[in-house]
C-alpha cells in the first residue's frame, strides 16, 4: 500500500520481526510504500507500536507488549514483515537464486539471493552490497554460541553493515 504521506494520510503499520545482535523484536512499524525503502531512507530511527522481544543471549530482557518505542535503523541486524509483501511492479520476472550465507558477529543468515538472470555473476557481489539493507530469501537465522537458537523464515533484510563476511554459492 503506498503511503500518502505528502497528503497528510499516515502511513500503514505493518508487523515484523527484527532481529538485533541480542534479540528477536516483534512489532509494528510504520512502512512508507515497502519495507525496503522504509529501512533506506536516511530517517536513522523508526517508531515501533506493541513491542515484544525474545532475548537471544543471556542477560538480555524480555518484553512484552511494550506499546511503543523508538528503534536505531543501524542496529538491526535482520528485519521482515510478517506478513509477505507482493512483488514490486517493476521486478525483473528472470530471476536466478544463488546460495547464500551471511555472517554477523552474533547470528548467521543462511539461504539464497536473487539476481536478474542478465546479470553477470562477477557483479553479485556488488550488486547486493550497494545498499544498506539486502534480502535473503529461505532463509535459516543461526544465533552464534546458543544451542537451539535457529529457525527459519521466508525471507531477511540483512544488514551489510554487520556483516563480517557473505558467501556466495
Amino acid at each position: 500500500m503506498q503511503s500518502s504521506g505528502s497528503l497528510g494520510v499516515p502511513s500503514p503499520w505493518t508487523k515484523v520481526d527484527v532481529l538485533t545482535a541480542y534479540e528477536r523484536l516483534t512489532a509494528e512499524i510504520q512502512v512508507r510504500g515497502r519495507l525496503r525503502e522504509t529501512m533506506i531512507d536516511p530517517e536513522p530511527l523508526f517508531h515501533l507500536h506493541n513491542i515484544s522481544a525474545e532475548p537471544l543471549l543471556p542477560g538480555a530482557v524480555p518484553l512484552n507488549g511494550v506499546p511503543e518505542g523508538l528503534f536505531n535503523k543501524a542496529l538491526i541486524g535482520g528485519i521482515r514483515t510478517i506478513e509477505p509483501e507482493p512483488p514490486p511492479p517493476d521486478q525483473v520476472m528472470e530471476m536466478i537464486r544463488r546460495y547464500a550465507m551471511f555472517q554477523a558477529s552474533s547470528f548467521l543468515v543462511s539461504g539464497f539471493v536473487e539476481f536478474p538472470k542478465a546479470a553477470a555473476p562477477e557483479m553479485h557481489s556488488e550488486l547486493l552490497l550497494k545498499a544498506r539493507f539486502f534480502q535473503i530469501v529461505e532463509a535459516t537465522v543461526t544465533i552464534v554460541n546458543v544451542a537451539g537458537k535457529a529457525w527459519t523464515q521466508p525471507n531477511i533484510w540483512v544488514n551489510r553493515e554487520h556483516m563480517l563476511a557473505l558467501f556466495l554459492g
